[in-house]
């Protein structure tokens, strides 16, 4: 069991995916959400989907179960401070709305079943935990229902650090029930492969400007190059396959995503895509495969994006080496929330399997 956790934590260092233009220091604030390691050991994903005026839902990917052997922590390894009993691959929590007098103090609740932590995009007959993952990643709300992307994961060697394939992008789909309130049962629904088969993990990140929605996707190109290319979508279509245009290297829209451009370079794990009222200008934040520094790209539109600038806005503390070799590195950096010119972004720490929350501030414009 412990074998195979660690196998897939591995992995995730790899896949589960900040440059700007920036000024101010940016402030480490150390684990996000520690409210949620008493309920769960470590988890990653970490996609906050404004549910009302008073919650915020939260998705996840892989969460690690099992108990502390001390004081509860992220301070310290699992294999020193925790032990694991179990890694479902997606779990849902709540909370109240986000706000920068909050983020810091977050209480989470979790999705349970029998009491337990449990998921919520579940498995179909004939598909086992063991093999079959099904990686919660972002989404959004429209009137009554709320949408998750998910990644569905193969297991093909479980011994083995990225011993996993990608065998589509999913959306999961929960009519909210006009009475419902926290506590009660959260029912989401698998539709059909939303892209079947090898592709961008669409869905890392997701919003809604203008009636349309944006997602990024990471990928690794033909030269083994971690990159992202970037979809949309008419609200409306949000689970019609044919209704996503992908973004070209000259800045337009095309319906065929062999013509997409993959854009920028080293992106480790998921990242963030959104568009900030205070610069007037969408942001891209993530964390750099090797460095695990944060980096961040702001344009003006979508036609700039082949040549605008990224910029290192954080770099974390070094990780312990372990004498064998490049070892892990941190991943997953992406914006959470926005007030004004203050981003909040979490990236992962890979050797805790906790988010880490940074606050930067973006420049007055120009």
């Amino acid at each position: 069991m412990r074998a195979r956790l660690k196998a897939l934590i591995a992995a995730l260092a790899l896949f589960a995916p900040l440059v700007l233009s920036c000024a101010g220091t940016p402030e480490g604030l150390g684990t996000f959400g520690e409210t949620r390691l008493k309920a769960v050991l470590g988890q990653d994903g970490v996609s906050p989907i404004p549910f009302d005026d008073s919650l915020t839902l939260w998705t996840f990917g892989d969460t690690i179960l099992g108990k502390w052997k001390g004081e509860v922590s992220a301070s310290a390894t699992f294999s020193e401070r925790a032990d694991a009993s179990a890694m479902i691959s997606n779990s849902l929590a709540f909370t109240p709305a986000l706000s920068s007098r909050n983020i810091r103090t977050l209480p989470f609740s979790f999705y349970r079943e029998g009491g337990q932590v449990a998921q919520f995009i579940k498995l179909k007959p004939g598909e086992r935990q063991e093999r079959d993952r099904l990686w919660a990643v972002d989404g959004l709300r429209t009137g009554n229902r709320v949408y998750v992307y998910y990644l569905r994961i193969r297991i093909t060697d479980p011994g083995k650090p990225f011993g996993f394939r990608m065998e589509g992008v999913g959306l999961a789909r929960w009519s909210v029930p006009a009475a419902w309130s926290p506590g009660e049962a959260v029912r989401f629904n698998r539709l059909p492969d939303l892209f079947p088969g090898p592709s961008p993990a669409f869905g890392a990140c997701v919003f809604e400007r203008d009636g349309m929605i944006y997602t990024v996707g990471q990928f690794v190109d033909a030269n083994g190059t971690s990159r992202i290319k970037l979809a949309r979508a008419p609200l409306e279509g949000i689970e019609d396959r044919r209704a996503y245009e992908f973004l070209a290297g000259d800045g337009a829209w095309t319906g065929d995503m062999k013509r997409a451009r993959g854009f920028l370079e080293g992106v480790a794990g998921e990242c963030s895509i959104s568009y900030n009222d205070s610069s007037g200008k969408y942001l891209i934040l993530y964390c750099r495969v090797g460095t695990g520094e944060i980096v961040l790209v702001d344009f003006s539109d979508f036609n700039e994006l082949a040549s605008a600038r990224a910029r290192v806005v954080y770099t974390p503390p070094p990780l312990p080496a372990d004498g064998k070799g490049p070892g892990a590195w941190y991943y997953s950096g992406k914006e959470i929330y926005a007030e004004g010119r203050d981003l909040f972004a979490i990236y992962m720490h890979p050797l805790e399997y906790q988010p880490r929350l940074v606050r930067v501030r973006l420049p007055q414009p120009r």
